[in-house]
């Protein structure tokens, strides 16, 4: 497998250094602006070390690659490893780095990773999955998200808001009797319960509240897809923020609408908020859109479009409140984004 890495590396400019530690490779890309290096790591053949060893060795690797005159520096670790711990073992938080799990046939790329060695990721990937390879062709391919297979369980904090969503569903259908108010109607949005009676806390428990299980069904499909999508690109603070306050952004605008019309409705479900994730995917590939070439972009604006006209085509839909999300939730998370990009590149 190393051998193959190698290849890519090459093929994308990467110089091969020779070093004379057993299972550890360093390739070097240099330019006036800066100095890419990836160092990886090959524990597939049992050579094992502590932190401490990998710490020395690591130092001494540093020291060599910035020993010239570029502007900046950055360094990526690619761990060759069947050992979950792998990580934790080896390296410090906030290092940016990815995992190679060979029995899967999977790359992981951690939120910590630079952007900058994103162009690496289509040809590992078609690699470990034995597609035909052509790396000379990496820097031209579009880096699509969207074409990538993600593992929800990388996504903890999405996955636990499905689950929440799916638990307050079967809570309140268990402890609903027939003939009885409808017990979604003390958690629902409704302007005059917000403004007038000041019940605050129905902007936050309506975002979990759905109206029939096919209203739950089409939203945690929805948001287990995007959400996942949205939650490894964005890190999971920026993703509880993005979904969190689209979702009562979605709600004031869905209210201030209603009480413009003077129509007395209670609304219920997660969609503002996953409207939210929408606009929020739709800003991190606008961010990385031009330097990936990516079709993305397209993709998740055609899928908006058709989810707002489904709305405005259909009755009982709160179209409102999927405007302010999905807008609210755009110029949110690019905003943190863009931060976060900034951050990765000059920290």
């Amino acid at each position: 497998m190393t051998d193959l890495l190698s290849s890519i590396y090459v093929q994308n400019d990467f110089k091969p250094i020779i070093l004379n530690t057993p299972g550890i490779f360093l390739n070097i890309k240099v330019s006036d602006d800066e100095t890419l290096a990836i160092v990886t790591v090959d524990e597939t053949k049992g050579n094992l070390y502590s932190r401490e060893q990998f710490e020395n060795i690591s130092r001494q690797i540093r020291t060599f690659a910035t020993n010239n005159n570029s502007l900046r520096y950055r360094f990526l670790y690619l761990l060759i490893s069947e050992d979950d711990t792998c990580i934790k073992r080896l390296l410090t938080d906030n290092v940016s780095c990815w995992r190679i799990i060979p029995s899967q046939k999977q790359l992981m790329i951690f939120e910590t990773a630079c952007d900058e060695f994103l162009t690496l990721r289509n040809p590992i990937e078609n690699m470990l999955t034995t597609k035909p390879l052509d790396v000379s062709a990496s820097d031209n391919e579009s880096s699509s998200i969207l074409d990538k297979e993600v593992n929800v369980k990388l996504a903890p904090v999405n996955l636990g808001i499905v689950a929440i969503n799916i638990i307050v569903f079967i809570v309140m259908s268990i402890i609903s009797t027939p003939g009885s108010e409808d017990i979604s109607d003390k958690f629902a949005l409704g302007w005059d319960l917000f403004f007038n009676k000041k019940e605050y806390y129905r902007i936050f428990t309506s975002m979990f509240v759905h109206a029939g299980i096919d209203h739950l069904y089409n939203n945690m499909i929805v948001l287990l897809v995007i959400g996942s999508y949205f939650e490894l690109a964005v890190g999971k603070i920026n993703y509880i923020i993005v979904y969190f306050s689209s979702g009562i952004i979605a709600g004031l605008t869905s209210m201030l609408y209603n009480m413009s019309n003077n129509d007395y409705v209670q609304t219920v479900g997660a969609s503002g908020a996953i409207f939210g994730m929408t606009g929020g995917m739709i800003a991190v590939i606008l961010i990385n859109y031009f330097h990936a070439h990516s079709l993305d972009l397209m993709k998740i604006i055609f899928v908006a479009f058709l989810s707002l006209y489904g709305g405005f085509t259909s009755q009982g839909v709160d179209n409102a409140a999927h405007i302010g999300g999905i807008v609210s939730g755009f110029l949110i998370a690019f905003v943190l984004y863009s931060i976060r990009i900034k951050y990765a590149k000059y920290s």
